[in-house]
């Protein structure tokens, strides 16, 4: 290096570095790239602007998308540098899903550029799965052009094979966040406090991040299924917008599909999926069926996660009041007890088991019951009971499960001094009784 006038810079330089030099850039993105690269390179020219020659080789590297919880196992790259840019030769990894991917173009190597992209990637029988709802099998062309440390576009077109949009059948558990306000706190809990917040606030500044501008091909073999569900759709949509809250242009639309709610079978007539400001596909689905003196039409709308059913008829009848007549063709009131536990299960299946639904509290004060609930034994199976007190001293509960004969009524009475009668019968015709004594001391 000389000294004299602006300064001149004749640098070689060899050996391994590790990716973690990258990290802060690589984080504001969500991403994570492990591994070492083999470099190879040469510095010359002023100091100010020094040109940059040589090679960077790695293999075996991983890349990990914290948003999308998608990881790119075994990179292999081969890049020349020269001219102000980095010239991929070779990049090629395999989806911890499945398939490949390989990759080719430029990336500006002036950070003050932000890592200008100018890239063409090709997805070869990927799968994709978001671990909750989605499981798709694809493939397709892309190319990623702007700024890698800020805001790069990701365009181009996604074929989508057998896609399997799953409803859950029971409703997840979910962990609330806490306000939480210290008083008195001491001073190493105050300054722990202090240093988190930044680090929430701009998780959640939404600034950043990729954009999408693709097209998501789809003739058919888009399948929900889930809460009686069984629908294929097909068709095309464009996602454009932030990657974390992409807006959809288009829709799957539906081809066949059909609700099953205990022995009924409904067709459903129409239907869509789409996207509403998140990956989480939206559910729009319309079925009918006409009973001797109604028409009753069920609409499944929203999110995969947790979609509602909603029930409407002609002529305008309460919900609880269409579920009865859709399934058993009466009124409530001219149900039996065992029919009103099999309704209630119904309600139970269509809302998520151990989540709460206001046709079950319609239910409820619709029947006059005491008690509506839903139970799962150590074996997953569900059961539906409803208890009422005949008067202050008889029980009665009726019980219908998901299995066969696992139906059954009990009475309860209260003799007094802590003894109880109870008696029991199955659909399965046994019966059986007992006497119990409870005392409290």
């Amino acid at each position: 290096m000389t000294t004299s006038g602006t300064p001149t810079v004749d640098l070689d330089f060899s050996g391994k570095v590790p990716f973690a030099f990258l990290t802060r850039t690589l984080a504001a993105q969500g991403l994570s790239l492990s591994g070492t690269a083999d470099v190879n390179l040469k510095v010359r020219g002023p100091a100010t602007a020094p040109v940059i020659t040589g090679t960077v080789r790695t293999s075996g590297a991983r890349l990990i998308d914290a948003r999308s919880g998608l990881a790119i196992n075994d990179i292999t790259a081969d890049v020349a540098i020269g001219d102000g840019v980095a010239r991929i030769n070779r990049l090629t990894g395999n989806l911890s899903t499945r398939g490949s991917l390989s990759a080719s173009g430029t990336v500006g190597i002036n950070p003050a550029q932000g890592f200008p992209a100018d890239l063409s990637v090709k997805l070869v029988d990927g799968r994709y799965t978001d671990g909750r709802v989605v499981t798709a099998n694809l493939g397709g062309d892309l190319t990623i052009k702007g700024p890698l440390a800020s805001a790069p576009l990701i365009s181009g077109t996604i074929n989508l094979a057998k896609t399997v949009i799953t409803v859950p059948e029971k409703l997840p558990g979910s962990l609330a966040a806490l306000n939480i306000r210290h008083k008195n706190a001491p001073a190493a809990v105050r300054a722990q406090d202090k240093a988190l917040r930044p680090a929430t606030a701009s998780s959640s500044s939404g600034g950043g991040g990729l954009n999408l501008d693709v097209t998501v091909n789809a003739p058919s073999q888009i399948f929900i299924q889930g809460r009686g569900v069984d629908a294929e759709l097909g068709g095309s949509l464009r996602l454009t917008g932030p990657a974390s809250s992409p807006q959809a242009v288009g829709t799957f639309d539906l081809q066949r599909g059909r609700l099953s709610i205990l022995a009924k079978r409904l067709t459903f007539t129409e239907g869509t999926v789409g996207f509403s400001g998140s990956l989480v596909p939206y559910l729009n689905l319309t079925a009918t069926s006409t009973t001797s003196s109604t028409t009753v039409t069920i609409v499944v709308s929203g999110e995969a996660t947790n979609p509602k059913f909603n029930f409407s008829s002609v002529p305008a009848l309460p919900e609880d009041e269409v579920l009865a007549q859709l399934i058993f063709g009466r009124s409530m009131s001219n149900l039996s007890p065992l029919q009103i536990a099999q309704l209630a299960e119904a309600a139970a299946q269509l809302a998520g088991i151990g989540g709460s639904t206001s046709l079950l509290q319609n239910l409820r004060s619709a029947i006059g019951v005491d008690d509506l609930d839903v139970v799962t034994d150590e074996e997953g199976g569900t059961a539906v009971s409803a208890g009422k007190y005949l008067n202050d001293r008889t029980y009665v509960t009726i019980q219908k499960g998901d299995k066969p004969g696992s139906g059954k009524a009990a009475i309860d009475l209260d003799v007094g001094r802590g003894v109880k009668l109870r008696g029991e019968a199955t659909d399965a015709g046994e019966a059986k009784g007992g006497i119990f004594y409870e005392r409290e001391y």
